[in-house]
């Protein structure tokens, strides 16, 4: 837990980075929650559904993917208030039957009291771990986005003044789920 009270006054840019097995193994807990939420028999099945293309089956394994990184990133920066995840405008497209379909990547939004370049540093890190956790979840069908990480922070002046993605927050169109909330 960090002082909330005392101001960073380090000059230069924070770079903090995620050890490469944390990711591996929030991958590894994602394929077993999808195998819960499936029905799969084991991990191998449900990663076998995956790998054949079946992309309902990838859903829940990047919601899996998605509630864990929420938590990481509450977990390591007292400023982060709440992570969701949301289906961005330009990842809903209708396909030829007018199905829409949801955006394959992880995308969250962390509604933080301050920004702060440290937290950036580790959402970099996070998404390069999960680009090379990725080849091992990638179908023939598989585009460059799935399973790439796209974390917007918003701070809580944006979120007061519903400014750009912190009007996600309190938005009755396009509701975001909430995934970690920080409790008092």
């Amino acid at each position: 837990m960090c002082d909330k009270t005392k101001a960073n006054r380090k000059t230069g840019p924070s770079v903090i980075t995620v050890d490469r097995s944390l990711m591996h193994n929030m991958v590894e807990e994602a394929i077993e929650f999808c195998a819960r939420k499936t029905g799969a028999r084991s991990r191998e099945e449900a990663l076998d559904v995956i790998l054949k293309g079946d992309c309902s089956v990838c859903e829940y394994l990047r919601y899996g993917l998605a509630r864990q990184i929420g938590a990481y990133l509450g977990s390591v920066d007292c400023h982060v208030k709440a992570v969701y995840v949301y289906e961005p405008e330009y990842g809903t497209v209708a396909d030829d039957a007018g199905v829409v379909k949801p955006s394959f990547s992880i995308n969250l939004l962390a509604w933080v009291d301050r920004k702060s370049a440290a937290l950036e540093s580790i959402i970099v890190s996070l998404a390069e771990a999960l680009r090379d956790e990725r080849s091992q979840l990638l179908c023939e069908k598989a585009s460059g986005a799935c399973f790439m990480l796209d974390v917007q922070i918003v701070d809580d002046e944006e979120v007061k003044s519903r400014r750009g993605y912190a009007a996600l927050v309190n938005s009755l169109h396009v509701r975001p789920t909430a995934l970690w909330t920080r409790t008092a």
